[in-house]
């Protein structure tokens, strides 16, 4: 066979620029932002999810290309074997399929190949047509003397380019945990500001304008919820949760009890302000008519020592109401005694 020395010079500079280490150390960085865009895109369309299985590969191949440009079948290896690091990371993450998604074992396993083949087949540069015949007299008939050289010897850029990736990789994982975690403590906190936004949008307003719109019954079940922080439906039996708070509770009292002369709100609102002028608000109620009212000032003498009294105003009091929830209170506070 005969070659031209023009050929064989060109080949030999090829060969005498192959560097293994420096493709090794390219894949091992270079696997960081590739497994950082594969998060980026899931999280962006998580549709893109097994396309990178192919995709990734293609890019590895292109950077052992660059980085090694190398001829030698262990080009080829690094980017195979960098590839399947990043893929087996990404399964590792769960990057491997969308949320939700269905995709068959064989699409994956093709898409897969793709990417090993394609991370094999671009990893390792390719001579020209021309130049076939001199790159086989200087490779095929004898090793060549590049493929000796420390940078270009298996046993050194194999593990550099396995163990870095692993490091390299594993140290990407650990970033992405905490950064989902991040994430997951953004959005539960998101959440928990919505959730507390529309339970807090659940409050009326308790200015006087307002109130004048709402039915003594609902302002009544409202001024209840915001004292128990749960607001009954118009029948009573089921409940919601609501918005506490006291100061808008004795606030709709107030507003029944002075502008529309609402007697049970006059004695709820004395019941809750008790200590202060709350037993005042309580007599008046009981003088305007309200049962309840009535029951709690016939019961004050029964606890400051005049049980007798108590138990004839009782039940004077079951005599004149005919109110079934007034009369169950009256009879459960006199078979106690006092």
């Amino acid at each position: 066979m005969q070659v031209q020395q023009q050929e064989i010079d060109a080949v030999e500079a090829k060969l005498d620029g192959q560097n293994g280490f420096k493709a090794a150390l390219a894949t091992v960085f270079w696997s960081v932002p590739l497994l950082v865009l594969w998060y980026w895109l899931y999280l962006f369309d998580d549709r893109f999810a097994p396309v990178m299985l192919a995709l990734s590969g293609a890019m590895l191949g292109i950077v052992v290309r660059l980085y090694g440009r190398g001829y030698l079948l262990s080009f080829a290896i690094i980017a195979f074997l960098a590839h399947l690091l990043v893929v087996i990371a990404a399964f590792m993450f769960g990057l491997s399929l969308g949320e939700g998604q269905s995709v068959r074992a064989f699409i994956l396993v093709g898409l897969y190949g793709i990417g090993a083949w394609s991370a094999a087949y671009l990893g390792r540069a390719t001579i020209p047509f021309e130049q076939h015949r001199a790159f086989y007299l200087l490779t095929e008939q004898a090793s060549h003397k590049s493929s000796q050289r420390l940078k270009n010897r298996w046993f050194l850029i194999v593990p550099v380019a396995v163990l870095g990736g692993c490091l390299s990789l594993s140290a990407t994982l650990f970033g992405l945990t905490g950064f989902e975690m991040f994430r997951a403590s953004q959005s539960h906190h998101e959440n928990r500001m919505a959730e507390r936004e529309a339970y807090e949008t659940r409050a009326i307003d308790v200015s006087s304008p307002y109130l004048n719109t709402l039915s003594t019954e609902d302002a009544l079940r409202h001024a209840f919820a915001f004292f128990s922080g749960h607001l009954p439906n118009k029948g009573g039996h089921r409940y919601t949760r609501y918005p506490k708070s006291d100061y808008k509770a004795k606030r709709v009292l107030s507003y029944l009890s002075e502008e529309r002369g609402n007697v049970r709100s006059k004695f709820i609102l004395g019941r809750l302000t008790y200590n202060e002028n709350g037993l005042s608000l309580i007599q008046q109620a009981a003088n305007e008519g309200d049962i309840y009212a009535k029951i709690h000032v016939a019961t004050e003498f029964g606890c400051y020592g005049e049980p007798d009294k108590a138990t004839q105003l009782l039940n004077m009091l079951a005599k004149t109401t005919d109110e079934k929830r007034a009369l169950e209170e009256i009879y459960s506070i006199l078979s106690v005694s006092f």
